[in-house]
């Protein structure tokens, strides 16, 4: 209930968003639209306005509320918010590219954005407008099929996971599988990933990888299959497999071999 809250609000700033946009002086609006934890580029070109623009182009970037980002030649500024998340790269700024490039996304990063080029000198600068994007944050789903005893891994997607919860496909609750500082014997993070060892068959259910928000990244439902029975193929491969390993090159030397092996083991 707390998690549809959340999502249902911010469904409703996105659409407030969306409005106040509808009255501002952009000509259309981009759509673009990223994974939680992924990279964005929200697309932006200021080639149009050369005969205003200095030889060191000012680009802002910014929200309906706040400032995201700043550059002007190898000066640059990141808000908070998006600390060594954003950045227009110098060398494509020059040549009239100004997009914005955008990683780890989260989801209070959706929304609109909207890109100024700065011109004047100071005391008389002015803003022009260039560029606005819709940016949307989707969260990730699949279905896994594992091999029982087999190893299970889970993508975090994102700094922000902090726990994941199990629900298994015989029951109706939720526990908590792993949580971020915490131990487990059968639990391992590496990097971003998290690896669930020994997959049995009470393992099968869905897994959710949820943020600091309450709010899901990856919603993933796992099937565990027993693995396949070997046949007489397999078997063959094996023995000429473990004949090759030994050095035995006739069939002759394979049916003494096994005889021998087959009297040892009596």
């Amino acid at each position: 209930m707390e998690t549809r809250t959340k999502r249902t609000w911010m469904f409703v700033y996105g659409f407030m968003e969306l409005v106040c946009v509808a009255s501002s002086p952009l000509s259309s609006v981009v759509f673009t639209r990223s994974g939680v934890g992924l990279e964005a580029v929200l697309p932006c070109e200021w080639g149009s306005h050369n005969d205003v623009s200095s030889a060191t182009p000012y680009i802002q970037w910014q929200t309906l509320r706040n400032m995201v980002f700043e550059r002007m030649g190898p000066a640059q500024f990141q808000a908070e918010a998006y600390q060594n998340r954003t950045d227009v790269p110098e060398a494509v700024l020059a040549r009239g590219n100004c997009s914005l490039h955008l990683s780890d996304i989260r989801f209070s990063d959706a929304g609109i954005y909207e890109c100024y080029l700065v011109v004047g000198k100071s005391g008389s600068k002015q803003r022009i407008f260039i560029q606005s994007v819709q940016l949307s944050v989707l969260d990730h789903k699949s279905t896994r099929v594992v091999e029982m005893g087999k190893d299970l891994t889970l993508d975090l997607y994102t700094s922000q996971a902090e726990t994941v919860v199990f629900q298994s496909s015989n029951g109706d609750e939720w526990r908590e599988l792993w949580k971020r500082q915490g131990d487990s014997s059968r639990v391992e993070k590496r990097d971003r990933k998290l690896v669930i060892r020994n997959m049995r068959a009470s393992d099968e259910g869905i897994y959710k990888v949820i943020d600091g928000e309450g709010l899901a990244l990856s919603t993933v439902k796992v099937s565990v299959q027993e693995p396949p029975r070997p046949t007489r193929t397999n078997m063959v491969e094996k023995r000429v497999s473990f004949e090759s390993s030994v050095g035995v090159n006739s069939p002759s030397l394979s049916l003494g071999f096994l005889l021998i092996m087959l009297l040892y083991l009596l």
